[in-house]
């Protein structure tokens, strides 16, 4: 009887193992709920969301607050129009705008371009 009685629990043991280690690591790969019925996720190529820089010196407000939801400082916006114009991106944090980690957090994202200056028609 007590072997009986041991056959079982391991055999219960072993079971449950499988089952945790199936769910563990699962040998086929999950569907991504975002891609369309019959497309691989393996053919869907993603692109990065932010391509277009943000310029500073002339950006509008919708831009400059995503600025300020990446780095959670909720005034940005103003605190970059406040202080234009810039002459590199690096003047966001020589003007104190922003911090010098902030600035290497959001380098890629923001750009500077250089107003154009009014010509004299004489």
């Amino acid at each position: 009887m007590m072997n009986h009685f041991r056959f079982l629990s391991l055999s219960g043991i072993f079971t449950s193992l499988i089952a945790i280690s199936s769910c563990a690591n699962p040998t086929t790969p999950q569907a991504n709920p975002n891609t369309s019925p019959g497309i691989s996720p393996l053919a869907v190529s993603t692109v990065p969301s932010s391509t277009i820089k943000i310029d500073i010196n002339d950006a509008p407000d919708s831009d400059l607050k995503k600025l300020a939801i990446k780095l959670n400082v909720p005034g940005l916006p103003e605190k970059i129009k406040e202080s234009r114009p810039y002459k590199d991106i690096n003047e966001l944090a020589i003007k104190q705008v922003i911090s010098p980690q902030q600035l290497d957090f959001i380098k890629n994202d923001v750009t500077v371009t250089q107003p154009k200056e009014k010509q004299n028609n004489n």
